[in-house]
């Protein structure tokens, strides 16, 4: 998951038409925009189209801006504007290929000017390598990994997502970054994305150690150039609500200093028992998933990494999951992305 900002600036002021309806005089006005493609191009993309619709009520317009190569912008004006709100949605291409996408708005109002910025969400790549680090909460029931990279290549098999996985039962980030073999997996991959999956109890019982070990494979894993991303996995059962929120903030805290998303796959955990408490989750220890809670958190993963919903998917992770339980967990996953994604 990769994303930039691209600042979308609006120049807005309303001019008047010479057209006369009547003995009334109608005010439209021009929106003129103008898009930096700079963090595109220092993301390896070559834009070659950027298409900007703006709607109010029941009107909507559509604008394909003009590339300026030698100041990597994009520029265009709409023209003959009524006064009033217009939402705006900003499409980027490479080719065919929809690389960049956001929305936003602006308003028209006579005789002033605004800026308005919008972040552009930066599609990943349609080769996708995601490495998951962590313990059993990850490779139980087959592994997230496996389960989220069937998910996906089932959705849209042009993805071709490839995932795997280092773990070890109990294991903590420190005792990852002190194995040569999470070292060298992480070096050698060519990974796009590595996510980590802390102890269930270290953000609450020991936040500083949490926060250093993901500090240093943080580094590790730039150097690879790859990104790093946390898996925030769910609470004991024993202690959900109070639990939850002590881990949140942790993995808020090293998220926001690392500038590395994390996927809040305990949030979707909560609003699935919120929603359904006698759909179960949990193993009998309290701790680990069942097959439920896997399939859950795989929704999660592919809601928040490829920006789509998994509702409507045929893949599952056991064949004892029915129809209606697929689709709630599928629904709660993406209702979790909305609520939570970035």
């Amino acid at each position: 998951m990769k994303l930039f900002k691209l600042i979308l600036v609006l120049t807005i002021f309303t001019l008047i038409a010479c057209q006369q309806l009547g003995t009334e005089i109608q005010q439209t006005g021009e929106l003129p925009l103008s898009i930096s493609l700079q963090p595109a191009f220092e993301n390896g993309f070559n834009v070659t189209q950027v298409r900007v619709t703006i709607t109010k009520d029941d009107f909507t317009s559509s604008l394909y801006l003009t590339i300026n190569d030698s100041t990597n912008t994009a520029s265009g004006t709409f023209s003959e504007l009524q006064p009033g709100i217009y939402t705006i949605y900003v499409e980027v291409y490479e080719d065919d290929l929809l690389i960049a996408a956001g929305s936003g708005s602006g308003e028209v109002i006579s005789g002033e000017s605004a800026t308005v910025e919008i972040v552009i969400k930066l599609f990943p790549d349609l080769q996708q390598r995601v490495l998951f680090i962590g313990n059993s909460i990850t490779y139980y029931n087959g592994g997230v990994d496996l389960h989220t990279m069937n998910l996906a290549n089932s959705i849209d098999s042009t993805l071709a997502i490839e995932c795997a996985s280092v773990t070890g039962g109990g294991w903590t980030l420190e005792q990852h970054f002190n194995s040569p073999a999470t070292i060298q997996t992480i070096q050698e991959g060519n990974w796009d994305l590595v996510i980590l999956q802390e102890m269930t109890s270290r953000p609450v019982n020991d936040p500083e150690l949490f926060y250093e070990y993901a500090t240093l494979l943080d580094s590790v894993i730039t150097e690879a150039g790859a990104q790093t991303a946390f898996f925030f996995s769910w609470p004991f059962e024993s202690v959900f609500d109070e639990m939850i929120e002590q881990q949140s903030a942790a993995y808020n805290y090293i998220g926001n200093e690392l500038d590395a998303p994390v996927i809040p796959v305990a949030r979707a955990w909560q609003f699935s028992l919120q929603q359904d408490p006698d759909l179960v989750l949990f193993m009998a220890d309290g701790n680990h998933p069942n097959i439920h809670g896997t399939y859950l958190a795989c929704c999660t993963f592919f809601a928040f990494l490829w920006d789509e919903t998994p509702v409507g998917a045929i893949y599952v992770n056991d064949p004892t999951i029915t129809e209606n339980e697929m689709l709630f967990l599928q629904t709660i996953a993406w209702e979790t992305y909305e609520v939570y994604g970035i």
